[in-house]
């Protein structure tokens, strides 16, 4: 029976699914780790309200700066199609601008459909 298997790779399949096993179990691990890590950070954060507050705030700093980088890619991103745009021959602006409407269109409606 073990020389069938040994010929036929079914014991490497074996072998494989114990091995992927053990990977889950070092995955699972590492989670229970970080759980207990999260949870040790919480209690010293709501150990300490100045500490708390001041975290708070710096969150509260952190997505602004991501917001207004964002908002500044965006102007960016919209001053280039505009130069683009102008450096269309005239009978092509109206047709590329047209496009590029449906396109953005179609993209955020599909992305306030997933935020909804």
């Amino acid at each position: 029976m073990a020389i069938e298997r040994l010929l036929t790779g079914s014991m490497q399949s074996q072998l494989q699914d114990l091995l992927s096993t053990e990977d889950l179990v070092i995955e699972a691990f590492r989670d229970l780790v970080k759980d207990e890590l999260k949870s040790h950070i919480r209690s010293k954060v709501e150990e300490d309200p100045e500490l708390k507050a001041e975290l708070k705030e710096a969150v509260g700093y952190y997505f602004q700066s991501k917001a207004r980088s964002i908002y500044a890619e965006l102007k960016a991103t919209r001053a280039a199609t505009r130069l683009g745009l102008r450096l269309l021959p005239d009978d092509l602006q109206g047709e590329v601008g047209e496009a590029l409407v449906t396109l953005f269109e179609k993209e955020l409606g599909d992305l306030l459909e997933k935020a909804l």
